[in-house]
């Protein structure tokens, strides 16, 4: 995937901030946008095999995973105490090349 262009993001909005990290780099993953708004997660190394990611597919993967394992906890939370639970027990979040190659690393 390309896109042209794809700048860095500011505080807020990404529920995997500082959690997700690139699977073949081992490093964290920078939230960017587009040009047309769309939110994404991407590697800080120019020659990572992994393409950017959508923010919305990739946040509501984690979350479901979080959901299913932690059931009761997980099912009233408000959208904007996700990242605070998430970052509480998420040492880390890795993904492989694609989106569906998740690695959970449990605090």
């Amino acid at each position: 995937m390309d896109f042209p262009i794809v700048k860095r993001a500011t505080p807020g909005r990404y529920l995997l901030r500082g959690l997700l990290s690139c699977g073949p780099c081992d490093e964290l993953l920078i939230p960017s946008f587009s040009s047309s708004g769309r939110r994404y997660y991407g590697c800080p190394r120019r020659q990572c095999p992994r393409p950017w990611i959508p923010a919305e597919q990739t946040e509501q993967l984690v979350w479901a995973h979080f959901a299913s394992t932690h059931g009761a906890a997980a099912r009233d939370v408000p959208n904007d105490q996700r990242q605070a639970i998430l970052t509480a027990v998420l040492a880390r979040v890795s993904i492989g090349v694609r989106i569906a190659d998740l690695q959970y690393h449990w605090r």
